[in-house]
């Protein structure tokens, strides 16, 4: 029997690399007979980066950058010297993970070190790039990265605005002459499977508090978003509201969409063409995913609904793996989803469960291996 574990990762907790290994261990150790498939995903947050390395046999770089808080971190990213490309996750310079929950603060917080990522792979050669940009703890519509790589954000004193969200209130116009040439010839895809748009009620605001935001800061980053697309379109010509994902990572996304002409395309979609993911559904006889929390939110275009989408068109019985599933979850019968765990139904809290989270998945795993080969 061949069991398809294919999970994106638990925020926070777990990468989706991670989790599928225990899982892995915890069905092995129920049957040595099962052919076990381990097929981590990610959608352009966290994992991304090592996934697509690990698949090309790539090589992985350390550089200190600035992490988003002001603090030094050392990013890595990854890269296919034979192709000449970079896999950097902003994350990895500027996600949540960075931070701790209690001095996450969105309108100083910054993506510099997102762009000294990128100065760092072009000195070494690379001129294309794949961008992940999931879990940011950022709203500075990509500003502290462009800033690095050579663009400067002026007030109407044409003096240099701070990089961030509050900064952005102050912004009159975009100075580029000064934007690193190797960039500006370089090709960046930018991995996203977030479509708000950068301003209005669906806009990066809707990210706001997960990333640290209090209710008086809402009237502010609301103000300092609408800035941003004004300027852009006054200067650029280009409406930022047009264009799905341009609110994705606190605007990041639409920002090197303008100032960059990067493309924005799924990262779902990008992963599961590397990792040959349909293939390895259509061939499987029972396909494990998850993620760290499963809710109404995750039935619509999020990885774990995509992939149920693709074992529902192969005719393939799904179980599924979370931390946590909300009562209002409505898991219907036409997506033959076979059971759903969760990590806080064995009666610890959610530290805690964060805290064991891998023993706690190989269990849960053994119990599901278990069940297949009595019922098998």
């Amino acid at each position: 029997m061949k069991i398809l574990v294919a999970p994106n990762c638990f925020k926070e907790s777990l990468t989706s690399i991670e989790v599928a290994r225990h899982i892995g261990i915890g069905l092995r150790r129920a049957s040595k007979k099962y052919s076990v498939v381990e097929v981590p995903l990610a959608d352009g947050g966290t994992g991304t980066t090592r996934i697509i390395t690990t698949i090309f046999d790539g090589d992985y770089t350390e550089c200190p950058v600035t992490g988003p808080m002001g603090d030094p971190v050392t990013g890595v990213y990854g890269s296919i010297p034979s192709q000449r490309v970079a896999i950097i996750e902003l994350a990895q310079a500027a996600g949540l993970s960075l931070v701790h929950p209690s001095k996450r603060n969105p309108m100083i917080s910054s993506t510099r070190g997102v762009g000294q990522m990128l100065m760092h792979a072009l000195s070494r050669g690379y001129r294309k790039f794949i961008i992940g940009i999931g879990d940011s703890a950022t709203i500075d519509c990509g500003s502290g990265a462009l800033f690095e790589l050579g663009i400067r954000f002026l007030d109407c004193s044409g003096n240099a605005i701070e990089p961030s969200c509050s900064g952005l209130m102050q912004l009159r116009s975009i100075d580029t002459t000064a934007l690193d040439a190797r960039i500006a010839k370089a090709r960046l895809t930018i991995a996203s499977d977030v479509k708000n748009v950068l301003t209005g009620r669906y806009g990066a605001i809707v990210y706001a508090k997960q990333k640290g935001a209090r209710s008086r800061d809402m009237p502010v980053i609301r103000r300092a978003l609408r800035n941003f697309k004004k300027v852009i379109l006054e200067q650029f010509g280009t409406d930022l509201d047009t264009i799905p994902g341009s609110g994705a990572a606190g605007g990041i996304g639409g920002a090197f969409v303008a100032l960059l002409k990067a493309q924005i395309v799924s990262g779902f979609g990008l992963v599961q063409e590397f990792v040959r993911l349909e293939e390895e559904v259509a061939t499987s006889d029972i396909v494990i995913t998850g993620e760290g929390r499963i809710d109404e939110e995750s039935m619509y275009g999020k990885t774990l609904k995509r992939v149920v989408d693709m074992a529902y068109i192969h005719k393939k019985p799904v179980i599924l793996i979370a931390g946590s599933i909300t009562r209002s979850t409505i898991l219907k019968k036409k997506y033959n989803i076979l059971a759903c765990y969760s990590l806080l139904r064995t009666g610890r809290s959610k530290k805690r469960a964060i805290e064991d989270a891998g023993s706690l998945l190989e269990r849960i795993a053994y119990e599901i291996g278990r069940n297949i080969r009595e019922q098998a």
